[in-house]
């Protein structure tokens, strides 16, 4: 056999918890790996552990990623900055805002509807 196979981890078929393989066996009416305590106790799953399973690594905990900035009011260039000749509307179906020049009496460019109000006419 290999020399690592000693520290092979694989999952027993029937509880789905991880053994070496040195320790799991074969079933021999379902021909899979099962281990110890499993083969002891047929057609159940795991009651009694004789063969202590591996312990899982615990998972190191990530540092959390800096969380974004929301600008607030006065930082929102679309608003701050209006060219001369253009106006500020906004839908009142899907709130989207947008500028176009004085005098627009169209529909919204995201969702096609009449419902525009200006918010700000320069």
């Amino acid at each position: 056999m290999d020399q690592n196979f000693k520290d092979v981890v694989m999952q027993c078929n029937n509880c789905h918890l991880e053994f070496y393989a040195a320790t799991l066996r074969t079933d021999p009416q379902s021909n899979l790996l099962m281990c110890v305590n499993c083969l002891s106790l047929p057609g159940s799953k795991i009651n009694i552990l004789k063969d202590r399973p591996l312990k899982k690594n615990q998972v190191a905990v990530k540092t959390p990623l800096p969380r974004m900035s929301v600008p607030t009011r006065t930082e929102q260039p679309s608003k701050a900055n209006i060219q001369a000749g253009f106006s500020h509307f906004r839908c009142g179906s899907c709130r989207y805002e947008f500028s176009r020049k004085d005098g627009f009496s169209g529909n919204c460019p995201y969702c096609a509807k009449k419902s525009i109000s200006l918010v700000r006419a320069n």
